[in-house]
């Protein structure tokens, strides 16, 4: 073996993390090996699949210096040719004593357990490619009520809302992807009213999302959505139907806190006819499949997000990568079955081009056209996205010291303003959720604004600049629990209907007592004893990853030096969209040109099996 223990390894190459030496030296020592290839190979799985890939794609890693220090010329180690690698791949993955724990495929290796996971989503997509097939008498209903889900007059232009809810209404599997501000929630709320129609309100539909801040927002906007059928009579009962609240991924799995068993499964699937998962980019591929494994053999389900943000936490990048694997021609085509039902249901709008050679059913719709996000935010976000902020970035208003800092539109200052007008920012950012004067004030305040940052650790991580913060904002004696703290939970707790993410305030109840608040049901708020709390953390400041799921009218952005060579490493264009998205009317970069410039060129690609595998359906 090429090191005698942990700290040497640590020593000799730079991101190794204990972990990953001693997942390598397990297989080493079960395999009796001591070829240096294949510890180095074993090394690089284990970091690839702790930096999100599920498997490590040897051709990336051929003749390449790996595990090198940027200030050492000779530091890391070199890796042998393709060949040579993926002949030592193969001899692990061949040998006996190992008993299946490695898969090596099309120049790819993985541990058995992510090979798995691929392997079985794939297989349960398949499973939901053909449509189903809508009655006359179903078309007929759907026919008649259409005006009142949408404006069926002739047009010119493309309405990709009615075209994505036309063919998703009779999809077993189907994706909405689109940006901040297209209309999702939109098509989601029409969506819902053309299955209850087609079916006659005999569908049992579950709206469900990864976290419980986004589960909460799409119980909220969806209800706003169906709210304007209130006063359709044929529609109105309907709409009422379709008043669950949204719940999170792992309550409707049941899972539990510990473990990774669900109570639902494919020997105990869910009772639902559709469900519809939204901000389906932030879930990971173990997740994902443990959904569609717990999938009846006839429930449907739409898949909702945005595949241009951030990718999950762990490995995967499951949504992106499917809609990869099913992309046409063209984004204006669809086969030639999908074009006869859109025309059935919506004369009115353009024919779509047919791609004869398609052998399944379009079953990714993209909204492409901002009806809500607009503006400098969009115009930035679409900058980030393209990895340039060149042509951008002098027409943003620099702040200094003297200006408010709550903008609409997109403005900038350096890490310099910031440093001088901390206390007054600080002040004028969090100051008002103290001292409003009832419960329902400080919420909305807290609701419209939060300071994100890319790290947890770091001068201008949300660990300092929460500490930072409560200390000027909250009185010393006070500290811990005082009146206008807001907590994010870190941990489920079933028992309270508390969930990872959720966001609450420190209040005062009517009899002075000091309890957390969190939304509740019906725009109510419901207090929790402060003793019964589970794990939580002040959260003005947050990481762009907890932001995921949700939104601020106002945000503060920090972009700074990555605090180490490995924090660096989750900089990329999808960090700084995810965190810029998240504002509804302004956000204030604070960073410099160059140095934005640097992260929005990286892209985060991980490294999976997903669109090989799903392609074979594609042909």
């Amino acid at each position: 073996m090429m090191f005698t223990d942990y700290n040497q390894c640590a020593a000799q190459l730079a991101d190794i993390e204990a972990i990953d030496y001693f997942f390598a030296r397990e297989i080493a020592q079960l395999t009796q090996s001591d070829n240096d290839t294949a510890f180095m190979l074993l090394l690089a799985l284990s970091q690839a699949q702790r930096m999100g890939n599920s498997c490590l794609l040897l051709s990336e890693l051929a003749g390449q210096r790996r595990f090198d220090r940027a200030d050492e010329d000779e530091s890391g180690f070199i890796f042998a040719a393709q060949d040579v690698l993926a002949e030592q791949a193969q001899l692990l993955c061949a040998n006996e004593k190992l008993a299946g724990k490695l898969r090596y495929h099309d120049g790819r290796l993985y541990t058995a357990r992510y090979w798995q996971f691929e392997q079985e989503l794939v297989g349960r997509i398949a499973e939901r490619m053909t449509p189903l097939a809508l009655t006359a008498e179903q078309m007929s209903r759907l026919t008649a009520l259409w005006p009142a889900l949408f404006d069926v007059t002739a047009r010119s232009t493309q309405d990709w809302q009615q075209v994505a809810t036309a063919l998703c209404v009779n999809r077993v599997f189907a994706m909405l992807s689109g940006g901040p501000g297209t209309g999702k929630t939109y098509t989601i709320a029409r969506l819902l009213m053309a299955l209850q129609v087609a079916w006659q309100g005999e569908l049992n539909i579950v709206l469900t999302a990864p976290t419980g801040k986004a589960a909460q927002r799409l119980t909220e906007s969806v209800a706003a959505a169906l709210a304007q059928f209130a006063d359709e009579p044929a529609l109105a009962g309907y709409a009422r139907s379709l008043t669950q609240p949204a719940m999170t991924l792992h309550r409707l799995l049941g899972m539990p806190r510990w473990g990774i068993q669900s109570r639902f499964n494919q020997h105990n699937p869910l009772v639902a006819d559709v469900v519809i998962v939204d901000e389906s980019s932030m879930i990971d591929l173990a997740l994902m499949t443990r959904l569609f494994r717990a999938l009846g053999k006839d429930t449907r389900v739409l898949l909702v997000g945005d595949p241009m943000q951030l990718p999950s936490v762990e490995a995967g990048n499951v949504l992106g990568d499917i809609i990869a694997a099913f992309a046409t021609d063209s984004d204006d085509v669809v086969d030639s079955a999908s074009q006869k039902q859109l025309h059935a249901l919506c004369p009115h709008l353009p024919a779509l081009a047919v791609q004869q050679e398609l052998t399944h059913p379009t079953v990714h719709f993209e909204l492409k056209q901002a009806q809500r996000f607009s503006g400098q935010l969009a115009d930035v976000a679409s900058a980030v996205n393209l990895g340039s902020i060149e042509a951008i970035w002098p027409s943003l208003p620099e702040l200094n010291a003297a200006q408010s800092q709550q903008v609409d539109g997109v403005a900038q200052c350096g890490f310099n303003v910031i440093g001088q007008a901390f206390n007054t920012l600080a002040r004028q950012w969090f100051g008002s959720i103290a001292s409003a004067e009832s419960l329902t004030a400080a919420m909305a305040q807290l609701q419209a604004v939060r300071w994100l940052t890319p790290f947890r650790q770091g001068d201008w991580g949300a660990d300092v600049l929460n500490q930072r913060l409560e200390k000027l904002l909250a009185p010393g004696e006070q500290r811990g629990f005082y009146r206008g703290r807001p907590i994010m939970i870190t941990e489920n707790h079933h028992g309270q209907r508390l969930y990872n993410g959720d966001v609450g305030l420190i209040w005062p109840d009517e009899a002075g007592v000091l309890k957390a608040w969190f939304a509740g049901a019906d725009n109510q708020y419901r207090a929790i004893p402060i003793m019964r709390l589970p794990r939580h953390e002040t959260v003005y400041a947050m990481t762009i990853h907890k932001s995921q799921g949700s939104e601020f009218a106002h945000l503060l952005l920090f972009i700074p030096e990555a605090p180490s060579k490995q924090a660096a490493q989750i900089y990329s264009r999808e960090l700084i969209y995810t965190g810029l998205t998240r504002a509804k009317q302004g956000a204030v970069l604070v960073t410099h040109q160059a140095a934005l410039q640097a992260v929005v060129a990286r892209r985060q690609q991980r490294k999976t099996g997903l669109v090989n595998k799903l392609s074979v359906i594609n042909r």
